[in-house]
């Protein structure tokens, strides 16, 4: 494991403890908790275990799985973004 992987392993886990903790407070709802959780073990398990991917990045054309990762960052931003967008305007 290099470097960077336990450092985002160690990120991870905060983030899921801190989801944890907002939660209890009641500051999230079960269904945000959830999908929080969710994502945050999946972010854990793909920077943990990024040869998994290597089969979708072929069939995809996509040359690593950071690569995969970073467009799917990308697309999660931009329809959060658009969304938040929408919010506002309503306001």
């Amino acid at each position: 494991m290099t470097n960077i992987q336990i450092i985002a392993l160690i990120f991870g886990l905060v983030m899921v403890y801190l989801t944890f903790l907002h939660y209890k407070r009641k500051e999230f709802n079960r269904y945000q908790f959830v999908i929080w959780e969710l994502l945050w073990f999946g972010f854990i398990v793909v920077t943990v275990l990024p040869d998994r991917f290597n089969l979708l990045t072929e069939r995809l054309g996509i040359a690593r799985a950071f690569d995969l990762f970073a467009i799917g960052a990308f697309v999660v931003v931009l329809s959060l973004s658009f969304h938040n967008y929408l919010l506002i305007t309503k306001l």
